[in-house]
């Protein structure tokens, strides 16, 4: 066990766990409080002899660092929030697409965006503004020059000293997350916003320029990013439709970009959501993602009360009944009002009353439930009425209650995807 100068202790204390944990590979000392003490462990391989040289080389290794910190913690201190995003105008983001500082205000137009779709309040709005205006500043202070592992956490603890509000602050060190696949998730809605902008802006921007991800090759880390925003919009329970969001995004003007690859964007970001079901069944993830609902919350949901389903003994015939519907909607023409004057038997009639009157509410198990609940209906329109009738009126008409049926049940699942064999 070594030490240093308990003076080191009023640097921020991520500042020094980095130090040794991350540059020098020591263990850090606390109390039984969990408060940080002026000691770390090191470990060596060898025996006693000289123990005493080791302490005192690792001590001067590590207070150079602190001396870095201290130093750095001190003069970033006199920095201008103002004067460094000013300066973003002249640092790269990459040279196909432009500077930080154009990143960030295209971050900016998506954040007010996204914030009035989640429903965030005129202050928490507020807050995101004024977040996303200077939420790359700390990028140009000494610190994280020399800690790049501290980006955002230095933004945080520089941007309360400035008098910014904690929750402009907290989402400057937020927006970073997650930083794993799997890792920790923003806590604050203006944070979460800022985050899933950033990232936004970061694909588009890299898919317009044809940077895209082919096979595992991925070294802007896109995948992830994309990961990052379909978790956090299932984190927070967002009902933002993507494909809805993402034709708003098209629809922004820059003057730094002009987004381009739209379709590609798309899969990709389906891709992401596909990996998150996990282990479901192939043929059903196949089935919701070609679902007429693009909500991250809801696909998975509806995967997961399909799987469950399943197991079911009605799962079978319920599924090749509406997946028959399916299969004839397609061939339908035109609209797809129903007129009840060209019914020819009760069977067509009860389909057509039916479905009028079907109304999916509820978790995704009971809307299944609701819609299984039809197949006896369906099955014996089937059996009773000649969909493709020579007399084309009738045959539209027919298709039309079909049409009905399928529109209202792909919120949930392109049923003739799922295998029943």
């Amino acid at each position: 066990m070594g030490s240093f100068d308990a003076k080191y202790l009023d640097v921020p204390e991520e500042v020094l766990v980095t130090s040794m944990k991350e540059h020098q590979r020591y263990f850090v000392v606390r109390d039984q409080d969990g408060k940080l003490l002026p000691n770390f462990i090191s470990v060596r391989n060898g025996n006693a002899e000289h123990l005493g040289n080791v302490i005192k080389g690792n001590e001067k290794v590590l207070v150079a660092r602190l001396e870095d910190g201290e130093f750095f913690w001190r003069e970033d201190q006199k920095l201008v929030i103002s004067d460094l995003v000013e300066k973003l105008n002249n640092v790269t983001f990459h040279e196909k697409i432009g500077s930080l500082r154009e990143h960030m205000i295209r971050t900016g137009q998506i954040a007010i965006l996204l914030a009035e779709k989640a429903g965030l309040s005129v202050d928490e709005t507020v807050d995101l503004a004024r977040a996303a205006a200077i939420y790359k500043f700390d990028l140009l202070t000494g610190m994280v020059g020399e800690f790049d592992e501290l980006q955002g956490i230095m933004g945080e603890k520089y941007a309360l000293l400035a008098g910014e509000t904690p929750a402009v602050a907290a989402a400057i060190r937020e927006h970073y997350m997650p930083t794993a696949a799997e890792g920790e998730l923003p806590e604050s809605k203006v944070g979460a916003i800022l985050a899933i902008a950033d990232k936004l802006d970061t694909i588009l921007s890299f898919f317009s320029v044809g940077l895209i991800p082919s096979g595992s090759n991925d070294p802007y880390a896109l995948r992830r990013a994309t990961q990052g925003v379909v978790r956090i919009l299932d984190a927070f329970g967002w009902h933002i439709a993507m494909d809805e969001l993402i034709d708003s995004l098209y629809a922004l003007k820059f003057d730094s970009l002009t987004y381009e690859n739209k379709a590609e964007v798309m899969d990709f970001i389906k891709a992401r959501v596909d990996k998150m079901m996990g282990s479901t069944p192939k043929d059903i993830k196949e089935a919701v993602l070609a679902s007429s609902n693009f909500v991250v919350a809801d696909m998975l949901e509806a995967a997961s009360a399909l799987v469950e389903a399943s197991k079911k003994e009605d799962f079978k015939s319920s599924v090749e009944s509406l997946s028959r519907a399916f299969n004839l909607a397609e061939k339908a023409e035109g609209t797809d009002t129903v007129d009840p004057a060209l019914f020819e038997n009760e069977e067509e009639k009860a389909l057509a009353e039916a479905v009028e009157s079907l109304i999916l509410s509820g978790t995704a198990s009971q809307q299944l439930e609701q819609l299984f609940a039809l197949s006896p209906i369906i099955d014996a329109f089937f059996e009773n009425t000649m969909v493709m009738a020579e007399d084309q009126t009738v045959r539209q008409n027919r298709l039309a209650i079909l049409a009905q049926l399928t529109k209202k049940a792909a919120k949930l699942a392109r049923f003739n995807q799922i295998n029943t064999k």
